[in-house]
């Protein structure tokens, strides 16, 4: 079986895409202001400051985004060769999931989900949830989760949707 390795942190938004979610973030916090301005420094009473809240919450929203396009994510991947499945992912704190083929004793893959549930031997499961990656990338892993756990005569169960 050939080795799949993804490197995840590569995609990443293009600096113009980061300066135009900075611009928008920042012409909503204008607005906000420019509202605020006009109802308490300039004494309009047609114009209420409850109406800038509008904007400052936008600009809290894009700002957010903007922040986590910004903010560089280090060493983020998804690994499976014949002995492993390793991975790290996520926004905040990833953490770093290895699981031998060795230890798994069945493999989970709903039809409806994004998800693959391993089963392991001591009684204990692992969703890999792969739902924030983009389709191509989350079928080819899928597939090759399949392909390894079917070499492996590892029990595959389909089902159409994960339990809670």
């Amino acid at each position: 079986m050939e080795k799949l390795y993804y490197n995840l942190s590569e995609e990443e938004f293009s600096k113009g895409r980061k300066i135009l979610l900075w611009i928008f973030a920042g012409l909503f916090f204008l607005a906000g202001a420019f509202v605020l301005l006009q109802s308490l420094a300039f004494g309009h009473k047609s114009i209420s400051p409850v109406l800038s809240v509008a904007p400052f919450s936008i600009f809290l929203v894009v700002s957010f985004i903007a922040l986590l396009a910004t903010v560089k994510r280090k060493d983020l991947f998804f690994s499976i060769d014949d002995e492993k499945i390793e991975f790290r992912y996520g926004l905040f704190n990833p953490k770093m999931k290895s699981f031998k083929w060795a230890n798994v004793n069945e493999v989970i893959m709903p039809h409806k989900q994004k998800k693959a549930k391993l089963m392991f031997y001591d009684k204990t499961s692992f969703i890999v949830d792969l739902t924030w990656l983009q389709k191509k990338k989350f079928g080819i892993i899928r597939k090759h989760i399949y392909h390894a756990a079917r070499e492996k005569n590892i029990t595959i169960t389909k089902v159409m949707n994960l339990s809670k």
